[in-house]
């Protein structure tokens, strides 16, 4: 079953390298959504992982900040999967084979984390994408946990959400086994860990359910530093889990 999925992944990587490399100039900025949503939410058929979306929505039609726990690299596919959002991610996912050119693409934000002051140029960057109407997602914790808990979050990057006053709105992200009912650490992609050694994890766990728990937007604030305290407090108490039915 394992080589099967993985023969399934190369051609849907492949897939994805063309039509971000040939059909992405000749198609609408909305027909670029459907391409980016169908194809990460084929990824996840591949790993046996089924989404499930509790809580609020995202719109959109306006600009937003979305703020999420950071687990692995599938956090990206899961999230595109439900609404294709724009990212910030490390810049060492620029170099990436295939997934590299891919986040090019979809106009991902790369920070460099090494270089002084790129998190003010990266938050400048973000408030000119909010005057396009897009939505931005990040990942405050700068790096990656195993999915058991959230760390805490660096706050620069909140200062586009102060200087526009656009919504801020926190998502949690969790893996569950369906063997076991219990929270999964296997997508984690953590430490010295390997993409190729995070795919191998995922996939002998599989299936998954990757669950998520979207808040309400948090506005009105005027301090980067209590916002990001704001929306670490309420991440931690969504993945606390409700009773609702998924959407």
């Amino acid at each position: 079953m394992i080589l099967v999925a993985y023969i399934k992944l190369t051609f849907h990587l492949f897939k994805g390298f063309w039509i971000v490399l040939w059909t992405f100039h000749q198609v609408s900025d909305s027909n670029k959504k459907k391409y980016v949503q169908n194809w990460c939410g084929q990824l996840l058929d591949i790993f046996q992982v089924r989404l499930e979306v509790f809580g609020g929505t995202i719109d959109d039609q306006f600009p937003a900040l979305v703020v999420s726990n950071h687990i692995s690299w599938l956090d990206i596919h899961v999230l595109n999967a439900y609404l294709p959002l724009r990212f910030v991610a490390k810049k060492e996912v620029s170099t990436w084979p295939i997934f590299g050119v891919m986040a090019k693409k979809i106009r991902t934000l790369f920070i460099d984390r090494q270089t002084k002051g790129d998190s003010r140029n990266i938050s400048n960057a973000i408030v000119e994408a909010f005057k396009d109407g897009d939505q931005i997602c990040i990942f405050p914790e700068g790096t990656s946990s195993d999915g058991t808990k959230v760390l805490p979050f660096h706050s620069g990057l909140f200062q586009s959400v102060i200087n526009t006053q656009v919504p801020c709105i926190p998502v949690a992200i969790s893996y569950q086994s369906v063997k076991t009912k219990k929270i999964s650490t296997a997508p984690a992609f953590i430490g010295e860990m390997s993409l190729l050694q995070s795919i191998q994890s995922t996939l002998r766990e599989s299936p998954l359910v990757v669950r998520l728990d979207i808040g309400e937007p948090l506005v009105g604030m005027s301090d980067r530093k209590v916002l990001s305290d704001k929306a670490r407090e309420v991440i931690m108490l969504l993945r606390g889990g409700n009773n609702s039915a998924p959407k």
